[in-house]
């Protein structure tokens, strides 16, 4: 299957000065609907053999969660084909959150770098521009935190990539972030400002990854 060409919007070295700015710079990537399906239909064989409905969970929204994730990693995932980079990928990972492993394991200056990919919904960009990181994994998991994050949202298979944070800087946000309970994901967050994630490094990490 042929990928799309990346989309780069306006000038991807320009210094954001507000919130509406930082929006209108990102990388864009499409995914196709047919691919889409698959990812839907492998989300509800994931949830049936993990057994998240016999954990009293809501189960549409953990499909739903699953599919978003798997639609922007693709994407990521096809633009690092197109720039021809080295990279690991996860993938459609079936079984318990010990095994997953991280994301994206990419190559800088030949050493092996994590990324993690979080994909936010629309209404968490456009009206409370924040991203949601579990709160559990802060507190309990540090050593499993990727090394950088990416931060994207995607509506009907269309992938938008507005900025990178480092682990650094991420950890220090995260320590002095708000803590909310999710009723509908039935899982506690912290708040980290969606201005947080800067596009020029992303970008300059892009550039700089190990080619294959």
């Amino acid at each position: 299957m042929r990928a799309r060409k990346i989309k780069r919007m306006i000038n991807p070295f320009k210094v954001f000065k507000t919130e509406e700015e930082s929006l209108s710079n990102h990388l864009e990537q499409s995914v196709p609907k047919a691919l889409i399906n698959n990812f839907i239909s492998q989300a509800k064989q994931k949830i049936e053999s993990e057994g998240w409905g016999k954990q009293g969970r809501n189960v549409e929204v953990k499909i739903r969660n699953f599919v978003q994730c798997w639609i922007t990693e693709e994407a990521f995932k096809q633009i690092l084909i197109q720039k021809k980079k080295w990279f690991r990928y996860r993938g459609l990972y079936f079984g318990d959150a010990e095994g997953a492993g991280a994301d994206f394991t990419v190559r800088i200056k030949g050493k092996d770098t994590s990324i993690g990919i979080r994909s936010i919904s629309l209404e968490s960009l456009n009206k409370w521009k924040s991203v949601a990181y579990p709160d559990d994994r802060f507190r309990d998991e540090k050593d499993k935190i990727a090394e950088y994050h990416i931060v994207c949202s995607q509506e009907k298979g269309k992938v938008k990539f507005y900025g990178i944070i480092s682990k650094e800087d991420l950890l220090d946000t995260l320590q002095k972030s708000q803590r909310r309970y999710s009723p509908k994901n039935q899982e506690w967050f912290r708040i980290v400002p969606l201005t947080e994630f800067k596009f020029e490094p992303l970008v300059d990490l892009i550039n700089s990854l190990n080619a294959v």
